[in-house]
């Protein structure tokens, strides 16, 4: 499963919910600070940040951990997630909270 397919498969499942989900896929053409997480998802409840990561690469750039720090201390949410968050529940989990402000899966 390649990135672009784990992303979409999120923001599938993300429609489902009622969550509003945005990807700038070509990020090269986006304007800003580097290292903004791949998927920015609104629920009715909560909104986060995703950073979606592949098996083989590697961990957070030093432009992604900082982003992932400030929006933390910023009070927002911020999650990693590979492929098998899709397979585990994380992914389901972490919608649903969105969607509905629980912590049991959607």
């Amino acid at each position: 499963m390649t990135h672009d397919l784990v992303v979409a498969e999120i923001m599938a499942r993300a429609r489902k919910l009622g969550v509003l989900a945005h990807y700038c896929g070509r990020s090269q053409l986006c304007q800003g600070d580097k290292g903004l997480p791949d998927l920015l998802c609104v629920g009715l409840y909560f909104g986060a940040f995703i950073e979606v990561k592949m098996p083989h690469s590697a961990n957070l750039s030093p432009e992604q951990t900082n982003w992932r720090h400030q929006l933390r201390a910023a009070g927002f949410i911020h999650y990693v997630v590979g492929p098998g968050a899709l397979d585990n529940g994380q992914v389901d989990r972490i919608l649903g909270y969105l969607a509905t402000g629980k912590t049991e899966a959607a």
